[in-house]
């Protein structure tokens, strides 16, 4: 949003921006516009912190202006345009009621429960996805005396929502969690640990583990150095709707071959897994004037050196019954783009050239309207 927060509540902020692009996209009838944002209403913002304060600022990493926030649209040439958010809920640490909290993880959890309660997401994965990377009581007692003479680091965890259009106004819940702590207290690596969580949610499905030994090999062959687990995340669905286990990655290299090393898992995947990359880099990367040959091993400076955004950043997504990780990149284009208005022109022409939107949408009102 432009400029800072509200005075006293998120509350408008979400409402605002939600409800311009519940209407913009078309996909939602006027009562389950209503029924959605109530539920942002009653359950989501409740459980942010309130009021906003500039003080908390930095604890939010969400997002490139540190917003507890994020709000998207989910385009598909087959089906209609979904509105999507995400948020950080903040807890202070030592919150519980002996002050027996001093990472926030048991305030996080009760949150992150809650807002599973309030949008009825299966919790089949969530119990083992919070017990496997949140810490345990003798970890998180280990922590806090490793760090007596230091300040505590801070659990961070963010919920996404998937706000649907049928009938019955279903809500689709994320959860996302980072496991730096549990590398902290244990002294395991991030893949380690991350193994550890897939074992968990997998419950022996073959498949799902052949998945993680693929992405596993490749991630020990590159290092923390080159590619460094962020976060991971989980789908509260039914085994029955197939829920992924994502595993975000950061990267610094943002060159073509950068990129398709990725998508082929360093060769491991097909070639034709990257087909797609040489089509869609000039606009992504606002190279239209850079020649196919030296586009493949640009690495592009960037517009904002001291950002975390600094680099390609990859999800793979692992779900039972699935023998090959799905990958996944995200491009923050702000920081290669030459204009700002650069941005907004390339997400579009980059939606149009992939056949996801038609001409009904205006990009550019949305963005406005929303903003």
């Amino acid at each position: 949003s432009k400029g800072g927060p509200p005075a006293s509540s998120w509350l408008p902020t979400l409402h605002n921006t939600l409800s311009s692009l519940l209407s913009w996209t078309g996909s939602y009838r006027a009562h389950i516009q209503d029924a959605h944002l109530a539920f942002v209403r009653e359950a989501v913002v409740p459980r942010l912190k309130q009021p906003p304060v500039a003080s908390d600022r930095t604890n939010y990493i969400l997002t490139h202006n540190h917003s507890p926030y994020e709000a998207s649209v989910a385009f598909s040439s087959r089906k209609d345009a979904k509105v999507r958010f995400t948020v950080q809920p903040l807890v202070e640490s030592s919150s519980g009621p002996a002050g027996d909290d001093p990472l926030g993880q048991k305030g996080l959890r009760h949150k992150l429960e809650g807002l599973a309660s309030a949008c009825n997401a299966d919790r089949t994965w969530l119990d083992g996805f919070l017990d496997s990377v949140l810490l345990t009581e003798e970890e998180e007692t280990g922590l806090v005396e490793m760090k007596a003479n230091d300040a505590l680091p801070r659990q961070i965890c963010y919920a996404g929502f998937d706000l649907e259009s049928e009938e019955n106004a279903t809500i689709s819940m994320k959860a996302y969690l980072f496991p730096q702590l549990k590398v902290l207290a244990t002294g395991r690596s991030l893949v380690d640990i991350t193994e550890s969580v897939t074992t968990r949610l997998a419950e022996g499905d073959r498949a799902m583990l052949t998945a993680w030994e693929l992405l596993k090999t490749y991630l020990i062959s590159q290092g923390e150095d080159n590619i460094n687990i962020y976060f991971l995340a989980i789908d509260c669905l039914a085994l029955s709707m197939k829920p992924r286990f994502k595993v975000y990655v950061h990267t610094h290299a943002n060159s073509l071959a950068s990129a398709r090393d990725v998508f082929t898992l360093g060769g491991r995947l097909p070639a034709s897994s990257a087909d797609f990359l040489p089509q869609v880099w000039p606009s992504l990367m606002d190279l239209e004037d850079v020649s196919p040959a030296e586009m493949e091993s640009l690495e592009k400076p960037l517009n904002q050196p001291d950002s975390k955004y600094c680099g390609l950043c990859f999800a793979f997504e692992m779900m039972p019954g699935k023998t090959v990780p799905q990958v996944k990149m995200y491009v923050p284009i702000w920081q290669y783009s030459r204009d700002e208005p650069g941005v907004v022109e390339r997400y579009e022409q980059l939606l149009r050239t992939q056949g996801m939107i038609s001409g009904k949408y205006d990009f550019g009102a949305a963005v406005r309207d929303a903003l």
